[in-house]
């Protein structure tokens, strides 16, 4: 999956509260097998890797439980 690719699938998706929306309009850093989500919303900071199914989003705020989901391809 291209960096296009997984732009396009976030901002088409929808959904949590335009936390997708947010996340497709942010520049993202490559990381190993995938990228980072540069800024923060609120506190969190995310992280998206590619999956057979799609995006694996992990995010997490300090001091905070990580929040993890799939957004099916």
């Amino acid at each position: 999956m291209t960096k296009a690719e997984a732009r396009a699938l976030q901002r088409d998706c929808g959904g949590f509260g335009g936390i997708k929306a947010w996340i497709a309009g942010r520049r993202w850093n490559t990381a190993p097998g995938g990228w980072i989500v540069t800024g923060e919303l609120q506190g969190w900071q995310f992280w998206l890797g590619i999956i057979p199914a799609g995006l694996h989003i992990s995010a997490s705020a300090p001091g905070g439980d990580p929040a993890v989901w799939v957004v099916a391809a």
